[in-house]
């Protein structure tokens, strides 16, 4: 893989200082000792050729606490920042002036309030991904003696938010416990792995949707004013019946709403499943469940009790250990033993007894509802190889929280793992899953997936990156029938529906626009996606087209489908990608 353009030389000064100080910004998380006297940032030997050659040997910012402190109070320097280095007066002379002109920046910086709750952040720094990220900025800013920062990152953070001032940059300084010793070079280290990311991975996009459009080219014109919009709802009334069903490993039963069509004469109604996401319930797709209902779908959502709402609500308010790796067999295991209940519950009612199709069933999932989903319909786990992939230290946690959320399964036994899979499954639908580790080297395991696959990817999901957790998933599927959904600027969060009354509210950012705007997207493809193949009406495959979704498209959401992707596919993409970088 071709590597990204090195920094320009003009800018690696301001990389510098923007590095010493905001690498600072909370993103990290909390208890002391002697408080900080002292930072050093430790920048390493900078040699660019191109495209101006410059060489600046390794040096030392020394930066004293109480200056800061007093900085925050008076606005104004109380002393230099002295500079331990081997490095030209020009360059030195450049810092300083960088120091002056950011003045200003820095003073609000260090003074900026940021409101975050205590129990949220005992809860975050307990929970894996959060040890991850601070054993990773551990590496960046460590302690005096050159030690990994992690635990007392950990220590500052905690007594800075319980502090009566609140957590403030300058507050986690001076509870910082001794000098604070910054390794520039790791920290540059991370900003490029940011960066590349960031930029490789939105000019791949760019490219997939690019080739997406130039295939609503050679597909056949069709004016869909003149179809049904499967938008709108159907013309079935429905009603909602509400049961628990009870899976034999959990302690107690689970909740689940099914949504049955009012439909008369002898043929089968064709059956849906819905897996929830990691902290979302059995009301998060409401919109959905009645949606298909009213198209003669008869709809079903358990509630997955130890992933659900509660559990998150418990686990970030202490009275609930980290998520056990058992929820990985649990959930596919909740399908399998729902649709055994339901199918003797709803057989022992004479009202709708042989009428729904329990041989033949769909299933959505969100994030982990659709690793859920992909489970259940064939693709084992390799925890053999997830221990290995876990294990490793190139894993980028930081880059791709879901990775922390499948590792919590490296704790399970191979040996009794069941088979999670079942054969009533018939079609799949997996919105923004989690899918890159847990079925082993090169997605191998769903390789076994022998049924219709519909793969929808969020451009701006920083849970479940889409590259590595849906891209490449989707090139390692080998059922023919497999589509891949390209949403723009979607989130994590765009196909959940939103509640009034959350203990949890999350930034708008990450929800990003209006997910109102973007339900009627999922309604219309998940109608069309399961009456070509659940019900066999094959004059419904017009709807599953890049034709379909440009004549759907409006701002904010631009949707994108590619029906094949291969790994030379994606070489060809990313030399195009870079093509165009390197003639910029």
């Amino acid at each position: 893989m071709m590597e990204l353009q090195p920094l320009k030389a003009k800018s690696i000064l301001q990389l510098i200082f923007s590095l010493g100080l905001g690498i600072l910004s909370p993103i990290f998380t909390p208890i002391p000792a002697i408080p900080a006297e002292e930072i050093i940032i430790s920048v390493p030997d900078i040699n660019i050729k191109e495209p101006i050659e410059i060489k600046v040997l390794s040096f030392q910012i020394k930066i004293s606490v109480k200056s800061l402190e007093n900085f925050t109070k008076e606005g104004k320097y109380t002393d230099n920042f002295p500079l331990n280095l081997e490095a030209r007066e020009e360059d030195i002379k450049e810092l300083q002036r960088l120091l002056q002109k950011q003045r200003k920046g820095v003073y609000e910086l260090l003074k900026k309030p940021f409101n975050i709750d205590n129990t949220i952040v005992e809860a975050f720094i307990e929970e894996p991904v959060g040890k991850e990220i601070l054993k990773r900025l551990g590496k960046i800013i460590q302690t005096g003696d050159n030690e990994n920062g992690s635990e007392a990152i950990k220590e500052s953070f905690q007594l800075a938010v319980a502090d009566p001032d609140g957590l403030t940059i300058i507050n986690l300084l001076t509870k910082f416990p001794g000098d604070i010793f910054i390794e520039l070079e790791e920290g540059i280290s991370l900003v490029d792995d940011l960066t590349k990311r960031f930029v490789e991975e939105n000019g791949i996009l760019t490219e997939l949707q690019r080739e997406a459009e130039d295939l609503a080219l050679t597909e056949k014109k069709r004016n869909f004013n003149r179809f049904p919009d499967f938008r709108n709802p159907g013309n079935i009334t429905w009603k909602k019946q509400s049961f628990n069903f009870r899976n034999p490993n959990r302690k107690r039963s689970s909740p689940v709403d099914i949504y049955l069509p009012n439909i008369s004469g002898n043929k089968l109604i064709p059956v849906v499943v819905i897996s929830h996401g990691l902290g979302s319930d059995i009301n998060s797709f409401v919109y959905l469940a009645e949606h298909l209902a009213s198209h003669g779908f008869a709809v079903i959502v358990p509630e997955h009790i130890g992933s659900n709402a509660e559990t998150l609500e418990k686990i970030f308010a202490g009275f609930s250990r980290p998520l056990d790796g058992m929820a990985f067999i649990n959930r596919p295991l909740d399908i399998k033993y729902l649709l055994d209940e339901m199918e003797e519950e709803i057989g022992s009612d004479l009202r709708w007894q042989g009428k729904l199709n329990f041989q033949n069933v769909g299933i959505i999932g969100q994030s982990f509802g659709g690793y859920t989903a992909l489970s259940v319909a064939g693709a084992p786990l390799d925890l053999e190889q997830l221990r290995k992939d876990c294990q490793s230290e190139d894993l980028k946690l930081i880059l791709n929280l879901s990775i922390s959320l499948q590792c919590q399964a490296t704790n399970l036994v191979a040996e009794i793992t069941p088979s999670l899979a079942d054969e009533r499954i018939k079609a799949v639908i997996a919105i923004n899953p989690v899918s890159s580790l847990i079925f082993g080297t090169e997605n191998k395991g769903l390789t076994e997936i022998k049924v219709p696959v519909m793969i929808l990817a969020s451009t701006e999901d920083f849970f479940a990156p889409p590259i590595p957790e849906q891209i490449y998933p989707f090139i390692s599927l080998t059922t023919p029938e497999k589509y891949l959904v390209i949403s723009e600027p979607g989130t994590h969060f765009s196909f959940i529906q939103e509640k009034e009354d959350v203990s949890i509210e999350l930034p708008k950012k990450l929800i990003g626009p209006d997910p109102n705007l973007a339900y009627p997207y999922l309604q219309a493809l998940s109608v069309a996606f399961f009456q070509v193949y659940l019900q066999n009406q094959s004059q419904s495959l017009l709807y599953l087209s890049e034709s379909y979704l440009q004549y759907l498209n409006q701002e904010p959401f631009t949707f994108s489908l590619l029906k094949s992707l291969t790994e030379v596919d994606m070489q060809r993409v990313l030399d195009n990608f870079y093509k165009q970088v390197t003639e910029k």
